[in-house]
């Protein structure tokens, strides 16, 4: 038995490409749920730490990622070598994000767990409908605080001061900058998530 999460674009146009395929049996589609639910309770897990507390537990994080682990082992030692993969991978990709402290290390690793157990064409998705969802909230919360082009002006005079000094600073102190001012980016990555099932639900 073999798991096949991504997809060569020529085989099919769903994201979860496995539910095309001829070959496919009956063990693999468990496996393959079993996947999806164990990354909606990492998610959810993960989303309300994030929420509550603005971090995520590293042991949490840990846990599925060896449960990941193990469900890739019972196809091929390929299509472990696959997760692995895929997740550093997507690290590797958002790596200047956490230098400059424009996103946390618990987002990263959890859209790396989202590549890792969805491949790379569905996790995108996620990820991208998560931002999009991050976007709107954040937009609304500088509406109504009226910090808009506060915001803006702030940005820039980063994005400034990087070509001044010619190094990577961080964007947000926490001792500067407060609480009030983050998003929790892994609540936002679960409803990116949930979107996702609706879309793709089997």
């Amino acid at each position: 038995m073999e798991i096949l999460v991504d997809k060569p674009s020529e085989l099919c146009d769903n994201p979860n490409y496995i539910h095309c395929l001829p070959e496919r049996t009956e063990e693999m589609a468990v496996v393959y749920f079993i996947l999806r639910c164990s990354l909606m309770f990492c998610l959810a897990g993960a989303g309300l730490w994030d929420l509550w507390a603005r971090r995520v537990p590293n042991r949490w994080l840990t846990f599925w990622f060896v449960i990941g682990f193990g469900c890739f082992a019972l196809s091929s030692w390929l299509a472990v070598a696959g997760y692995l993969v895929r997740c550093a991978v997507t690290v590797s990709v958002f790596f200047l994000f956490f230098l400059c402290r424009m996103m946390g290390a618990g987002d990263i690793k959890c859209m790396a767990l989202i590549c890792g157990y969805l491949g790379f064409a569905s996790g995108v998705f996620v990820i991208i409908t998560g931002m999009v969802v991050g976007a709107c909230w954040s937009l609304t919360k500088l509406l109504y605080h009226r910090q808009l082009w506060e915001r803006f002006g702030f940005l820039s005079a980063y994005f400034r001061r990087i070509f001044q000094e010619k190094r990577w600073i961080a964007y947000y102190v926490p001792g500067r900058d407060g609480r009030e001012v983050t998003l929790p980016l892994v609540f936002c990555l679960f409803w990116g998530f949930c979107v996702f099932l609706l879309v793709y639900p089997c």
